[in-house]
């Protein structure tokens, strides 16, 4: 659940430790969750469908029918106390699912880290034509700068895919008007 609730909401590790149960609203008519990021600032972040049904059954299995709103949706129990992962500790957790996501035939760097899926998610909504403005609120950048700075490099395919839009037949153009062709010749 920790892998698809990082991709899908793109959060930094310190904002995914603090959301609270009460921070899930999945049965808005858009469901989102709150997020509390730098500066204290909130975001609310819209949920895709897949992730909601992932949510509701982890809430079911680790948190039981009647839910704590102020609970972290993320937790580890010491002594019987419940308390609010650590970071390192939900790196580790990151390592170990990816691990198994491994062991399962599905592909994942060995080098996974929570800012590696933020910034996943981030070049793959680039890459689907959303638009900067658009990453920049999910990410929580006070800055487009610090959006395109840093998540917005165009790679290789990205930069196939534009030239191709401008030379849709691999650049080859038929000019149907000698002149021109002579002109174009001689520069």
């Amino acid at each position: 659940m920790m892998l698809i609730f990082l991709y899908d909401t793109a959060t930094r590790v310190a904002e995914a430790r603090q959301v609270k149960v009460s921070d899930l609203h999945l049965d808005a008519e858009v469901p989102y969750v709150t997020l509390l990021g730098k500066g204290r600032k909130y975001r609310n972040i819209p949920l895709m469908d897949k992730t909601i049904l992932h949510l509701k059954r982890f809430l079911k299995d680790f948190h039981g029918s009647e839910l704590k709103t102020d609970m972290p949706l993320f937790y580890s129990k010491i002594h019987g106390q419940v308390h609010e992962l650590s970071s390192d500790t939900f790196e580790k957790m990151i390592k170990r699912y990816a691990a198994q996501c491994r062991a399962g035939g599905y592909p994942m760097p060995d080098n996974v880290h929570c800012h590696m899926i933020r910034k996943t998610r981030a070049m793959d909504l680039y890459r689907e034509g959303v638009p900067l403005t658009h990453i920049q609120q999910l990410l929580g950048h006070e800055n487009i700068s610090t959006t395109s700075g840093f998540y917005a490099f165009a790679t290789l395919d990205v930069l196939a895919k534009a030239m191709e839009t401008v030379n849709p037949d691999n650049g080859v153009k038929s000019w149907s008007n000698p002149d021109t062709l002579e002109r174009l010749y001689r520069l």
